[in-house]
């Protein structure tokens, strides 16, 4: 009885992946353009909103809430709320070595070295950063959140358009 039960799932998924196939390929094997390109129109349109919305009005990302959103701290459950309480997060940030990880990980991104950041203040709460600096971080901080939101969001949807795109996005001596 499991047996057939394993054989009925393996031959309605390998259906279902014929008939996905199907809508990819015409009837000689080629891909089907009409899937690709409004496959690749939703991906675009879908990257272009979301890199609007999180660069828009050059507000930029204050360093703390950065590495909150990068190190996980800031997630939401499936119905929008925190999954972490305030306390929860400043516990989080207090706990040994979350202040080097931001350090090192702010320093790679921003092309400076980690002895600047540290004279930033005590803690994660970096309130010493020299105001002719901090927009400009705080914008490069949300292009680089901006990305890290696409990128997600790609693999999410379509690992091969991510592969795509870290191709596009490689260095090329």
């Amino acid at each position: 009885m499991v047996h057939q039960t394993d054989i009925h799932s393996i031959t309605t998924t390998e259906c279902d992946r014929q008939n996905d196939i199907s809508d990819r390929e015409n009837q000689f094997g080629f891909p089907n353009k009409s899937h690709s390109n409004r496959r690749k129109n939703e991906l675009e349109r879908l990257t272009t909103k979301i890199f609007i919305a999180s660069t828009s009005y050059k507000q930029g990302i204050h360093p703390r809430i950065f590495c909150r959103r990068w190190f996980g701290l800031s997630v939401t459950k499936e119905d929008g709320r925190p999954r972490f309480t305030q306390g929860q997060i400043e516990a989080m940030e207090s706990e040994y070595g979350y202040r080097e990880k931001c350090i090192n990980l702010l320093a790679r991104l921003l092309k400076i070295k980690p002895n600047t950041i540290h004279r930033w203040g005590k803690g994660v709460s970096f309130d010493k950063i020299p105001a002719d600096k901090l927009q400009r971080y705080e914008i490069y901080l949300g292009y680089i959140d901006a990305i890290r939101v696409i990128t997600t969001s790609l693999t999410e949807l379509d690992e091969a358009s991510l592969f795509k795109l870290l191709q596009r996005l490689e260095i090329k001596d």
